[in-house]
């Protein structure tokens, strides 16, 4: 291995999958020796006053104009690289970026978001870095495809097999799984763990997830009839929603069968003695409900990454989703009365389910390196 190599991950801030895919990434590189790595939001260095406006109107479409959102997504699947939108997307932050490698010289150059100005730059000048991507959805859209990306670290074999029938070469993707922390493939004594948050051991446990970018609707009608479930309690988690949290407290506070949380920092813990969750999808969280076994009921995936990301776990049988809380009466309730529906997912899961991902991308990416030869 080089000694003391410099990794610059670029990520962007348009949700907190890649963020959090690029912190685990530091993490295992850190466990590995390398302390040099620094994480790098290019748009926001490069454009700050238009990248919150783009962040905010990013994050604002999820709850108010899903549809356009959607539309947008779909309407650029296919565009390719070398196309005029394509050429503009990936042209942006192109002079911060080559401040930084002229300053820095990079040993290696990893994407956790479609920010393609590493190749354009490495296409213009004689640069050797190595330039690498971790994809963090379960479906393909264009924009992540570059030839000039060395390789590609995906979380799936359909994915894989997607990409080389768009001139992806097979020797260029590896099928990692979407990187996630540590603590989420440890195993945890439930018993433990059932004592310390007060749950009733006697009683199997589900796990709501309600805050985070977009809050379930007809949440409190949806506890309420998980509530009916005499075998099952009910772990409510608002995230940093306040409103919510006190709203959430103060309906079921004479409720011994629901427990009502903020912001939870032991997430891992509460998956593995879960017997499912429910939650809006994204590719991460996805990807820890994977890792944990855990069968997802999903709510009103948005058009776009979300919504594909949901349909492949629900093609898989490892997720169903619901739209509304009828639907929710219709079709979840009843797998929740049926053993036998809940341990059909959690065996579907673990077809899909990858070990240690960011630890073998970022091992794999080492061993890359070393046969490198340096600036």
């Amino acid at each position: 291995m080089l000694k003391n190599p410099y990794v610059l991950i670029l990520a962007a801030s348009y949700g907190e999958g890649h963020l959090q895919v690029s912190k685990v990434l530091k993490e295992q590189f850190a466990q590995n020796g390398v302390n040099n790595v620094e994480i790098v939001d290019l748009f926001a260095e490069a454009y700050p006053y238009i990248n919150e406006f783009v962040k905010y109107v990013y994050l604002k479409s999820f709850t108010l104009a899903p549809s356009l959102y959607g539309w947008v997504y779909y309407k650029s699947k296919e565009m390719k690289h070398d196309r005029l939108l394509g050429k503009f997307l990936h042209s942006l932050g192109t002079q911060k970026l080559k401040e930084r490698v002229q300053q820095r010289r990079p040993d290696v150059v990893i994407n956790t978001f479609p920010i393609y100005v590493m190749p354009v730059l490495r296409l213009k000048d004689p640069m050797h870095i190595p330039n690498y991507t971790v994809i963090t959805d379960f479906s393909l859209h264009q924009r992540w495809l570059h030839p000039e990306i060395d390789k590609y670290y995906v979380a799936t074999e359909d994915l894989k097999l997607e990409m080389n029938k768009r001139e992806i070469p097979l020797n260029k993707i590896y099928v990692s799984g979407i990187p996630i922390r540590d603590s989420f493939y440890q195993m945890y004594d439930k018993e433990q763990v059932v004592h310390r948050l007060r749950l009733d051991p006697f009683k199997k446990t589900i796990l709501v997830m309600a805050g985070a970018y977009g809050v379930v609707n007809k949440i409190t009608e949806i506890v309420e009839c998980l509530d009916q479930l005499k075998n099952y309690q009910i772990v409510l988690a608002c995230g940093k929603n306040e409103y919510l949290l006190d709203k959430m407290n103060e309906h079921f506070k004479q409720n011994s069968g629901v427990k009502v949380y903020g912001f939870i920092e032991n997430i891992p813990e509460l998956l593995r003695i879960s017997e499912c969750i429910i939650t809006k999808p994204g590719g991460i969280t996805l990807s820890e409900a994977i890792a944990a076994g855990v069968p997802a009921f999903l709510y009103h995936p948005v058009p776009g990454q979300e919504k594909d990301n949901a349909e492949y776990l629900k093609n898989k049988g490892a997720a169903v989703i619901f739209n509304d809380f009828h639907d929710f009466v219709e079709n979840i309730m009843p797998l929740l009365k049926e053993e036998k529906s809940l341990l059909k997912m959690k065996a579907n899961i673990g077809l899909l389910h990858k070990s240690k991902s960011g630890e073998r991308i970022v091992k794999d990416i080492l061993e890359e390196m070393a046969m490198v030869k340096r600036w």
